[in-house]
């Protein structure tokens, strides 16, 4: 039995552009650097996963270190895309224990892009496996990686994830993909142009697929529409909203975007809806 959870880690604001789009390169830069036109506060969600080989995460959320001066870069260019609200009581180890968890008790989290608010609270799990796609954690170690918000400073000494490549082939849509469990019920695909190595992963029930797309589109409006969440937009990141799209056409698919107010309903909607 798969059941999945969504665990608040805090809140964000964005610019609204890159959340519903806009349209060229000038507006996009002038809205990052010169507006105040902010998202309301949106969810940080990471997801729990109950699953046969046991719970494990999709991502690891927010934590309330990024209030401390100089732990995300101070320039016009962070401080002009996201504005972050994160309580201690807020970071996911937090949350878990309400759901009756330990953080020993989680054996994997599954990371989608090393963006801090997906990435940071891996901290409080230093005896779990953390795995990614290679691309992105090579670019995170890289000296472009911080630029684009890959902050290797910010990761624990301890951290050394298990690396994969997309080896195994076609996965529905998806021309490869990455098994990452021994039935095949989690699999990792690639879903590149919100940043580099950004990857989704879908985990198959008996009654569904899900699939955690990370932050490759805002919700399902602006999936639909084909708007992809990023600062510049760019063709890798339109692709991959297509993609996403062709793959939710399937009444069984279920897309759980990272910050979209509307995720607990759609799992609710989901769990209360006829097999």
């Amino acid at each position: 039995m798969i059941k999945v959870h969504a665990i608040q880690t805090g809140k964000v604001k964005i610019k609204k552009f890159e959340a519903i789009g806009a349209t060229n390169r000038i507006s996009r830069m002038w809205q990052l650097l010169h507006t105040d036109n902010w998202t309301d506060w949106l969810p940080i969600y990471c997801w729990l996963v109950e699953h046969p080989e046991g719970p494990f995460l999709i991502d690891a959320g927010e934590i309330a270190r990024v209030h401390e001066y100089g732990y995300l870069p101070d320039n016009i260019f962070f401080n002009g895309a996201a504005k972050y609200e994160v309580k201690r009581e807020d970071e996911v180890d937090v949350q878990l224990a309400k759901l009756g968890y330990k953080v020993e008790q989680v054996k994997g989290i599954y990371l989608t892009h090393f963006h801090s608010d997906h990435v940071d609270g891996v901290y409080r799990f230093p005896k779990a496996k953390t795995f990614a796609a290679k691309e992105a954690y090579d670019f995170t170690l890289s000296s472009k990686g911080a630029r684009f918000g890959y902050l290797k400073k910010n990761l624990p000494e301890w951290f050394q994830p298990g690396l994969f490549e997309f080896t195994n082939g076609r996965e529905d849509v998806f021309t490869s993909s990455k098994k990452l469990s021994a039935d095949g019920s989690i699999v990792a695909v690639p879903m590149p142009g919100h940043s580099i190595g950004h990857t989704a992963y879908i985990v198959k029930s008996e009654n569904c697929r899900y699939i955690f797309s990370g932050d490759t589109t805002f919700n399902s409006q602006t999936l639909n529409a084909g708007i992809p969440t990023v600062i510049l937009n760019n063709a890798e990141a339109r692709e991959s909203v297509r993609k996403l799209r062709e793959y939710a056409l399937s009444p069984d698919v279920v897309v759980l975007c990272s910050h979209d107010p509307q995720a607990i309903q759609i799992l609710v909607s989901k769990e209360s809806a006829p097999d």
